[in-house]
């Protein structure tokens, strides 16, 4: 089962910069009378904000269900996103909602004393066959020690991949608890079909085509920015991240370790996902170019900046070196015109 490809034509599908669209540019049609002025030609409609389809029929109310069973209810009411608690870094904004990009899903609820995570992606073969080839797949995996349970698992065109964190549980509990989440493997695998996914120019962008370390000296006033892409390891939400959807972890600091320095700006994309954007708290602000935009802060200091461009959903991400973070709305301003319409001359 493969995501077949829907190009979507939208205002901001046309101020693409040449060359680096996913498909076929509209032709122009005739006028309906050679009577009619040029005023007269009607504007392109915005493609509709929609969320994307799932390729199975197991939704995060089944998987809810099966974990209120097995757990009891969780101090959190359950989201349909990947969980934040002990998260990757990058994880927060545009990259919760991955496997929903993938045709997938992602459920968690939970504390950071006890939390559950099920995420299911479809095209199963291809995904482990990456991960693999990256080193970021071992195989099908069950097991709970120490009050921390992981499982792989893999069922015809699915993968279904979960962490439960609980003080209580231990290697008795991994036999329940697999024994559920093949269930709801198996209900996903059997109900499989072909989905059509909103194409993006963000599919496969590097960096630098939203921004360049140099641009990020020159908005922060510093002199040695540098990207880092590489956050040394490797798993089954990276290969969806970059490989499935095509986005970039984009992370900008001081040159030298990516453990030390300071952090000056993240950048992470959803492509097509205006619909999660859509869902945002922050309050909205204006920045030129974009087709709304939301500001908001984070739980260290951190100033987030999240634009949509079209369909698409950008995020910015500064950080607080000692003295407060930057404002991101100069850079996401930049960013904006670099990703639609391209870089000025070199600065």
């Amino acid at each position: 089962m493969r995501l077949r490809s829907l190009i979507v034509f939208g205002t901001a599908a046309l101020l693409l910069v040449s060359g680096c669209t996913a498909g076929p540019t509209a032709e122009p049609k005739p006028s309906a009378s050679p009577s009619e002025s040029p005023s007269q030609t009607p504007t392109p409609t915005p493609a509709p904000i929609v969320e994307p389809e799932t390729a199975f029929d197991v939704t995060c109310d089944d998987v809810a269900a099966t974990m209120a069973e097995l757990l009891g209810e969780p101090s959190t009411p359950v989201e349909p996103v990947l969980s934040t608690v002990s998260a990757m870094s990058w994880l927060p904004g545009p990259a919760q909602h991955m496997f929903q990009r993938a045709g997938g899903i992602a459920c968690s609820a939970g504390d950071a004393e006890r939390n559950w995570e099920v995420t299911i992606v479809p095209d199963a073969q291809a995904v482990i066959a990456g991960a693999t080839e990256r080193q970021g797949f071992w195989g099908e995996a069950a097991s709970c020690e120490n009050g921390r349970c992981g499982f792989e698992l893999p069922d015809g065109d699915v993968l279904l991949s979960a962490t439960v964190v609980d003080p209580d549980l231990g290697a008795d509990d991994t036999s329940p608890i697999e024994e559920a989440l093949r269930g709801i493997a198996a209900s996903a695998a059997s109900s499989t079909r072909e989905v059509e996914y909103v194409d993006s120019d963000i599919v496969g962008a590097p960096c630098e085509r939203f921004v360049t370390p140099e641009q990020v000296d020159a908005a922060f006033g510093v002199s040695d920015a540098a990207l880092f892409t590489d956050f040394g390891g490797w798993g089954i939400p990276a290969e969806v991240y970059e490989v499935v959807n095509g986005s970039r972890i984009c992370y900008f600091k001081s040159a030298g370790s990516e453990y030390e320095g300071s952090s000056y700006l993240m950048l992470t994309t959803l492509p097509a996902g205006a619909w999660a954007f859509e869902k945002l708290d922050g309050d909205p602000v204006e920045v030129e170019g974009a087709d709304a935009a939301k500001a908001s802060e984070g739980q260290n200091g951190e100033k987030i900046l999240d634009v949509r461009v079209g369909l698409d959903w950008i995020r910015l991400m500064t950080y607080d070196n000692g003295s407060g973070a930057a404002d991101p709305a100069p850079l996401a301003e930049k960013v904006v015109r670099n990703f639609t319409v391209g870089h000025t001359a070199p600065e």
